[in-house]
């Protein structure tokens, strides 16, 4: 079952990675308390020696599943030096020609949050909860997270944080999870109480769109809550599942809610240097592999084709090497049996055990208006600010003509609307990938300039 088999793999991965930087010293700490009580940590974002972009138009980013905001910082850490030989291209990114902070550490090259920062943006970066390293993570909270709970919860408190701190409306987005919930948060989308509360049932709360919520978060009235546009890095909708994931057992493995741990394993394990460099060997040996038997097989393989959601050839051996010790994040297993849902009912709705519905073991078939719940596919005429859409080529996790058809042309339609599908990139690498600081930083800085509403700061 591809949901398990990637849930394994990505476990395995993180078991071997280090986690020996917490990437504090990267800008100002903050924390935000969500409406049930957690405290999530955000990094307002400088270089070091440097200052935050004050008063400039705030950006705040969400990292995508089993993920952590460090898909934004990519870094040479200290320790690292000797192992991160990174060149940089001789066609570089006009934006990068002449950097000395790029020229010391090339890894910066590949950092959404230092190409905004230079762009002259209040950069800030989100751990949603349970996510996160040492001083950078967020307080775990119940096993009982779903992606609802990010979006509706999360979410809203980091977007309330950056206006208190700035008064300035940011705008938000983020990589695959991180442009759900963004685009989730815009339709004004909260959880309401139900009488299943009263018993102390887990799954007691359902979610419901709130009109006054929809207005204020599009900016149809001014609130603390308001968005002035989503820089969507191929955002979650329905990923392509193989019919298989639809089983008793993969339903019954991802039902417990339970949260793993990824990070807190992850310091020991990484001293043993031998089984490290072997591991990251078959990663990228495994990787490379899926990708070849892809450019010969996908057209007739969905299993192959849907396994395609890193291409290792988007990526060199420093990056793949950050993104193991850094990126790779903890799990709560609602969210994959909630994408799991939306993959194999090709739908994208609120948890289906929301509503004290806590004894169902698997995702009902869906019947929209009928069955009590909330699908956020059918909702996206709400959505009505101005979204920049990046998309990566290959469709593993990720369709990009699904996103297309379901999230851009189904949302209101804005003037300042934009997609793209950036060639040679796969899911994973596209934050941060070879090609993204001449394809894909550019365009988002050009949508900056044309939507953000107010000043920035010039570096």
């Amino acid at each position: 079952m591809k949901v398990v088999l990637i849930a394994t793999l990505c476990l395995g991965l993180a078991l071997v990675m280090s986690s020996s930087a917490a990437f504090e010293h990267l800008g100002n700490v903050y924390t935000a308390k969500t409406d049930d009580g957690v405290t999530i940590k955000l990094l307002r974002y400088h270089p070091p020696g440097e200052n935050v972009n004050d008063g400039a138009q705030p950006v705040v980013l969400f990292p995508g599943l089993l993920c952590n905001m460090n898909e934004y910082l990519t870094n040479t850490p200290p320790e690292l030096r000797e192992l991160y030989d990174v060149r940089l291209p001789s066609d570089l990114a006009e934006w990068a020609v002449g950097d000395d902070r790029i020229r010391q550490d090339p890894m910066l090259y590949h950092s959404l949050a230092y190409y905004l920062w230079k762009q002259g943006y209040d950069v800030w970066l989100v751990n949603y909860r349970g996510t996160g390293d040492r001083e950078m993570k967020s307080q775990v909270g119940s096993a009982k997270t779903s992606l609802d709970t990010w979006a509706l919860y999360d979410a809203r408190a980091a977007i309330r944080k950056v206006y208190d701190v700035t008064g300035k409306h940011p705008i938000i987005g983020g990589h695959s999870t991180g442009g759900l919930v963004s685009y989730v948060y815009l339709q004004g989308t909260r959880f309401k109480w139900t009488y299943h509360c009263l018993f102390g049932e887990p799954w007691c709360r359902k979610v419901v769109s709130d009109d006054i919520l929809v207005r204020e978060r599009n900016g149809e009235i001014d609130g603390s809550e308001t968005v002035i546009g989503v820089i969507a890095l191929d955002p979650a909708m329905i990923p392509p599942l193989p019919r298989v994931t639809d089983a008793d057992l993969a339903w019954l493995l991802l039902d417990a809610p339970l949260y793993i741990d990824l990070r807190g394993v992850v310091e020991d394990i990484a001293k043993n240097n031998k089984l490290w460099h072997k591991t990251m060997l078959t990663v990228d040996r495994v990787f490379k592999l899926i990708f070849e038997m892809n450019e010969k097989c996908g057209e007739y393989s969905e299993i192959i084709r849907d396994l395609t959601f890193t291409n290792p050839n988007d990526l060199n051996p420093a990056l793949e090497d950050f993104m193991a010790r850094y990126i790779v994040d903890s799990l709560y297993t609602p969210t994959v049996a909630q994408y799991n849902d939306f993959g194999t009912h090709k739908t994208v709705r609120e948890y289906f055990e929301n509503g004290g519905r806590w004894w169902l073991v698997e995702a009902p078939t869906p019947k929209p208006g009928r069955d009590g719940y909330y699908y956020y596919i059918y909702n996206m005429k709400k959505v009505k600010v101005p979204f920049i859409t990046l998309l990566s080529e290959y469709d593993g996790l990720v369709e990009a003509d699904e996103v297309i058809r379901n999230l851009m042309e189904a949302k209101t339609l804005h003037k300042y609307d934009e997609y793209y599908i950036i060639e040679g990139t796969g899911h994973v690498d596209l934050p941060f990938g070879l090609k993204v600081p001449s394809e894909v930083f550019p365009k988002i800085g050009a949508w900056l300039e044309k939507v953000r509403a107010y000043g920035i700061t010039p570096h």
